[in-house]
């Protein structure tokens, strides 16, 4: 019997060795410590920033509605505008646009303009954004205009539209404006007959 005990104790002598070996300490030097995650916060309008600007392409039309002159005047043509979100809500821009202005009897004459523009988003339906505009410039037609006025005018825009994407890049804008077209008695209230008119555009914008 002490034969075998013998044994016994030796062969468990020999395992306590082995499986303190097979199970080693893990230590702090063994534990991968890796950097704490970053969270990259993107600029407001995407990840350039490049949602923010907006060139819009639109064509309208115009008609005098009241304040009337002699003759009733008829304005068509185009704007081309680049504008810069400011915030969610406010966008400013820079118009520029061509209109034809018929006149009788003289006829027609171009009325090149420069304005600057104001937006503000009021509401959204579903992805329709509903927003108010506004904002004037200066101009200076090919003869004078109205008939009896200046070829140099003062612009005043104001109105209503909508605006609804296509897809991520193209949107559809369109809207209701008041255009008024005088040249601020500069030369004297005789020379200052005036444009009141109503009319709508409607284009493309891209961002």
């Amino acid at each position: 019997m002490s034969d075998q005990r013998r044994v016994v104790s030796l062969l468990l002598a020999l395992a306590v060795p082995t499986v303190g070996a097979a199970q080693p300490v893990q230590t702090a030097a063994d534990v991968e410590v890796g950097p704490p995650p970053i969270e990259i916060l993107q600029p407001a309008g995407g990840p350039d920033g490049r949602d923010r600007w907006h060139l819009e392409l639109t064509g309208g039309f115009f008609l005098e509605a009241w304040d009337l002159n002699l003759y009733k005047e008829q304005l068509i043509g185009g704007a081309i505008t680049l504008s810069r979100q400011m915030t969610p809500t406010w966008t400013l821009g820079v118009e520029t646009s061509l209109l034809r202005v018929k006149q009788e009897p003289i006829g027609d004459v171009f009325l090149p303009a420069v304005s600057v523009m104001v937006r503000w988003s009021a509401f959204r339906v579903g992805e329709t954004s509903v927003f108010l505009e506004g904002g004037g410039g200066a101009s200076y037609a090919s003869d004078e205009v109205p008939i009896r006025g200046t070829r140099f005018n003062l612009i005043f825009q104001s109105g209503v539209g909508l605006v609804r994407p296509l897809s991520s890049r193209i949107a559809l804008v369109g809207g209701l404006r008041w255009l008024h077209v005088s040249n601020n008695s500069l030369h004297g209230r005789d020379h200052n007959p005036d444009i009141q008119a109503l009319g709508l555009y409607m284009g493309w914008r891209m961002n």
